[in-house]
């Protein structure tokens, strides 16, 4: 009798290659997920540090040239009124800084020494007039900042032209305290005394995308900014956070 050795199986069966497949599919997938969300939290963690990058940019920006509004080399002076330097930026006797709106101020103030700078980072022009801090009249700098809502930016402008500061920017508010005999009363849009104080506040948007965030609810920071100011903004697609500030206009004190 003859015996039948069977032979050994070679490759695989067309069951054993679908189960194989469908295993990597599940595996595809599952790894798949996992980009897209580590994708998302790296987008979320890289907004938010930009917001925070450029609202602390902001701030710092602000207090930095609001410090300087009133600023005389002749301190027992008052500061001199002024005209046409910047268009828009009319300023009385007395004044520092001027409110055109609630997204713009102007201020002026005298430069301190040959290397001071304006807001654009400038040199001042006639900077070889400037002999020392005090006991002479030093030029003039006057500059208008305002919200640029096409670039979502900052504004600088000078005599020699305008320049964005900080972006990111989708709204900024400004508060002008007064009052009388260098005491404040009242914060207000449109003072209508000397104003010794500014209180600003900015909303800082991300570049955003529509996967930064998972849902389509209005952020809470831009409900808390509708409800301040009356806006109507509704962007889900960004990250927003608000900063905000005061700075006294130290240089006003006789």
């Amino acid at each position: 009798m003859k015996l039948t050795v069977p032979r050994q199986q070679r490759g695989l069966s067309l069951i054993e290659l679908m189960v194989a497949m469908l295993i990597g599919t599940f595996l595809i997938l599952g790894i798949t997920e996992i980009f897209i969300n580590n994708q998302k939290s790296y987008l979320f963690q890289q907004n938010q540090v930009g917001n925070q990058e450029n609202g602390r940019f902001a701030l710092t920006v602000l207090s930095q040239e609001l410090s300087k509004a009133g600023y005389r080399s002749l301190p027992i002076d008052s500061i001199a009124a002024s005209t046409a330097v910047v268009a828009g930026c009319n300023f009385p006797v007395g004044a520092a800084v001027v409110a055109i709106s609630q997204t713009s101020l102007c201020i002026q103030y005298q430069a301190a020494n040959t290397a001071d700078t304006g807001c654009q980072g400038t040199a001042v022009a006639n900077a070889n007039l400037i002999l020392k801090p005090y006991g002479q009249v030093n030029p003039v700098i006057v500059e208008k900042l305002t919200l640029d809502t096409t670039t979502n930016s900052l504004i600088c402008t000078t005599s020699a032209g305008a320049q964005p500061l900080v972006t990111g920017i989708s709204d900024i508010r400004f508060d002008y305290g007064s009052g009388t005999d260098k005491s404040l009363t009242t914060f207000a849009t449109s003072p209508t005394q000397i104003v010794g104080a500014v209180r600003y506040s900015a909303l800082m948007q991300s570049i955003g995308g529509a996967t930064i965030r998972d849902t389509t609810t209005v952020p809470a920071a831009l409900t808390e900014w509708n409800s301040r100011y009356g806006t109507t903004l509704n962007d889900t697609t960004k990250l927003y956070q608000i900063v905000q500030g005061t700075v006294m206009l130290r240089n006003q004190l006789p």
